[in-house]
């Protein structure tokens, strides 16, 4: 094994005291200040999540929305978290790793720290409390404080309301690092690799910081799968060291994206002596983006491009993810088809998301929330080039949040980039203190902005933010060529309103709201004016014919939501040679919400997300609307020869033309295969071998093109003044099917068969509980399908881990059982 070391610096004295183990604080008390009542509690929490979870905001507030009527007074109160831990021999470190806003800090009633030293939700601390435990129980305090109007906060901006106590409470870990006299304090690892990825090597880089009054001499060992090293190290007195070494990584196990190959992880222990280790959890794989002539930003992982296929993430209202609700996200969107998540924002309690995404394969962009730009977000004054973060004071908050998230984050081989502004640029000289750090830091792409942005230290940005946010038809993804159409790279957009299925709007609105759509459903949409549901009535009615009822709402909106957001990930798949990467916005909501999710508050998906789904098949075929064509896609997959066929069928469901001819699908090479197909009517493609369905897409088309009012468009919206017509599709006639549910280990096989000489129309599969109602998380292989003529398929459904049955229940279009 090649090794090469590099010490700073050298000494020999001391030896090491033994290691005890470092110990999370997760069962605390909290009570507001001058009360009786206490709560029992486990950290990280925040304080309203808290007292949601007692019921003293009611049973539902979310639901019965009570939200916006609770009295937040208690949280201007200074509310106390309470724990106990044994002290053992050797240092204690207490390291807090997420205050909010600001916490007066006391162990065995001592202070040592107070609110105004532990400022700010991202900063990462450790205390050396070793003088003040005691050999037997020791008591930990944590006076946590509101943050105030005008700071650096957590916040959901406007895609979610406010948070009732602002964050309140400890929102990271805990934790008492019981060490000898050495404590390894972080650990990082760079990977390198060469271009045909044969041979790899790793950088460590261990923090080492000597706690004890003595200089001490020991040996730093490393150990992962299928390799060790060693080093011995000197220490002066309350010295802190970083011991950087060079590894050769043998027969090295590359992580890929899930879509490219397999994400190999490995573990690394660093041990000083019997004094400390610390554990990390790294990937191989070798990241890095360009600016491509067309001045679009392009992500390479192994030296191979990506198209970013992605959704914007948000966490719960009262931030009560579990390791378990994670999970089946994450699940979801793999489902999904979806190789990426931003998260605008250091979202997460502690590192769970990001674990599970390393160990899925699901990429990452992470970065600075749009909260501190806009002053009506953050309370602080801003100039609208730069945002919020203006004062000498506040720079130095975000320079200390981005110097240990940095730290924190930069071993996960998801993350492929991070971005330290949102809709605008961070100001010259943060920026410069922010490069300064990243050179250090870190060493994936650094992106200035998340919008069409130049910097004049790091450069262009090389995406864009050019809207929508709310409904364009599919066709404005194949022809805009200004805004948000499918070309670069865009890190947020969407058609609005997803609306949830039926049975999670009357849980939200209630049975006496149901229709006609009133200000209850205008409750869940938190934008005005945008973003309610009155656009998607207005939608409904030109292109299918107004809504005549709850249940014609909904299908419609399915259908709208269905064709229209998988337009998006189609587009951006046909146009790869000038489309570098696309963000859905958003994944999901942080509260029972109308708009901007593939899958809803309650894990239920969306008609958006099997969209989504059918879009980003391996392999497909997808309608073109901007050329009236069928083509091939093939984004990262080996290439193969399959056959293509296709079938029209005229506005009343009878079959017009069917073709069919053997096809290449080229990786990153879209082939247009058929063309000359305008509406109205039908069009099914199905992608096979031999007898094999490989994929399948199914598609109505209107009468006539939509008729967009360009120069009205803007950054939310390009407005829609003649809409293709698809009235056509309510007049279907009843179509008879027959459904058989066969049980299996994981969940149910579901085969639907359609007898009828007429085209079944969005055809909907609900696995619901004993209550009737949706079961989160449930995996189906396709839904919200449509059935030709005498076609049958079978489709499997997959239970939530915990779910040992189901009730199968169908929904159709013109579909009846």
């Amino acid at each position: 094994m090649k090794r090469v070391t590099i010490l700073l610096t050298t000494l020999l004295l001391a030896a090491c005291s033994s290691q005890q183990g470092d110990l999370r604080l997760t069962n605390w008390t909290l009570q507001q200040e001058g009360a009786t009542e206490s709560y029992e509690v486990t950290v990280p929490t925040t304080v309203a999540g808290v007292l949601h979870r007692a019921g003293v905001f009611g049973e539902n507030p979310l639901e019965q929305l009570n939200l916006f009527d609770i009295d937040k007074s208690c949280f201007d109160s200074t509310w106390v978290f309470t724990t106990q831990f044994m002290g053992t021999a050797g240092h204690h470190i207490l390291k807090m790793e997420g205050i909010g806003y600001s916490a007066d800090v006391l162990v065995n009633g001592a202070l040592i720290a107070s609110a105004d030293t532990t400022l700010g939700v991202f900063s990462v601390r450790e205390w050396d409390i070793t003088p003040l435990v005691k050999m037997e129980k020791n008591t930990l305090e944590v006076r946590t404080h509101k943050s105030p109007w005008g700071s650096l906060n957590h916040g959901f901006v406007d895609w979610n309301p406010h948070a009732l106590d602002e964050f309140m409470g400890i929102i990271a870990p805990v934790t008492i690092i019981r060490t000898g006299d050495v404590e390894v304090q972080d650990v990082y690892v760079r990977p390198e690799l060469s271009e045909d990825l044969s041979e790899a090597a790793i950088e460590v880089r261990t923090t080492l910081v000597n706690r004890s009054d003595k200089p001490v001499e020991g040996t730093l060992k490393g150990q992962y799968e299928g390799g060790s090293f060693s080093e011995k190290v000197s220490l002066q007195p309350g010295e802190t060291k970083v011991i950087r070494q060079i590894e050769a990584v043998e027969n090295p196990r590359i992580w890929w994206p899930y879509d490219m190959g397999t994400p190999e992880l490995y573990h690394l222990q660093m041990a000083f002596d019997q004094c400390h280790s610390k554990e990390v959890t790294f990937g191989l794989r070798h990241v890095t983006s360009e600016i491509d002539s067309l001045g679009h930003r392009q992500f390479y992982v192994n030296g191979k491009k990506i198209l970013f296929k992605a959704a914007g993430w948000t966490d719960d209202f009262f931030m009560e993810n579990t390791p378990e609700t994670t999970l089946q996200q994450l699940q979801l969107v793999k489902n999904m088809g979806l190789n990426g998540i931003r998260f605008e924002n250091i979202w997460g309690m502690d590192d769970t998301v990001y674990d599970l995404c390393d160990q899925m394969g699901i990429l990452n962009l992470v970065g600075w929330s749009c909260l501190w730009e806009w002053p009506g977000q953050c309370g602080l004054p801003g100039d609208g080039k730069y945002g919020c973060i203006i004062t000498p004071e506040l720079q130095n908050l975000a320079v200390r949040y981005f110097h240990d998230q940095l730290i924190r984050l930069r071993n996960h081989p998801a993350i492929i980039g991070w971005l330290t502004g949102s809709d605008m640029l961070p100001a010259p000289e943060l920026e410069t203190r922010y490069l300064a750090l990243y050179k250090e830091l870190d060493y994936r792409p650094y992106l200035c902005s998340a919008a069409n942005r130049k910097s004049t230290l790091s450069g262009p940005s090389g995406v864009k933010m050019e809207g929508p946010y709310d409904y364009v038809a599919p066709d404005y993804w194949y022809i805009d060529t200004k805004m948000g159409g499918a070309y670069g790279f865009n890190t947020e957009t969407g058609i609005g309103l997803n609306m949830p299925q039926k049975e999670n709007v009357r849980r939200m609105v209630g049975e006496e709201n149901l229709w006609p759509v009133n200000e209850v459903w205008e409750k869940h949409c938190v934008r005005g004016k945008q973003m309610n549901p009155s656009i998607l009535l207005g939608v409904i009615a030109g292109q299918y014919g107004e809504a005549t009822g709850f249940e014609d709402f909904i299908r419609k909106a399915h259908a709208a939501d269905y064709d229209g957001t998988r337009a998006m990930f189609e587009a951006f798949r046909c146009h790869i040679d000038h489309a570098t990467g696309i963000v859905q916005w958003m994944l999901n909501s942080a509260w029972p919400s109308f708009y901007w999710q593939l899958y809803d508050w309650y894990l239920a998906p969306t008609a958006g997300y099997y969209g989504t789904k059918k879009a980003t098949a391996p392999y497909q075929l997808i309608y073109n609307y901007g050329e009236h064509a069928v083509y091939t896609v093939n984004d990262v997959m080996p290439e193969v020869s399959y056959e293509a066929v296709i079938k029209v069928y005229d506005s009343c469901g009878k079959l017009v033309r069917r073709d069919d001819k053997p096809v290449d699908f080229i990786p990153r090479q879209p082939q247009k295969v058929f063309e000359g197909i305008e509406g109205p009517g039908f069009v099914a493609l199905e992608v096979k071998l031999g007898d094999q369905l490989i994929a399948n897409n199914f598609y109505c088309l209107p009468a006539s093109d939509n008729v967009y009012d360009w120069a009205a468009s803007n950054w939310f919206i390009s407005p829609i003044k003649k809409y293709g017509d698809l009235s056509f599709v309510t007049a279907l006639p009843q179509a008879k099917l027959s459904m058989e549910v066969i049980k299996a280990d994981d969940g149910f096989s579901v085969k639907l068969a359609n007898s009828s000489e007429v085209i079944a129309y969005q055809n909907i599969l609900k696995a619901l509980d004993e209550k009737g109602q949706l079961i989160p998380a449930v995996l189906w292989s396709d839904n919200f399908f449509a059935l030709e003529p005498g076609e049958t398929r079978t489709v499997h459904c997959t239970l939530p881990e915990g779910v040992a049955t189901a009730q199968i229940a169908f929904e159709g279009w013109n579909g009846v059982l």
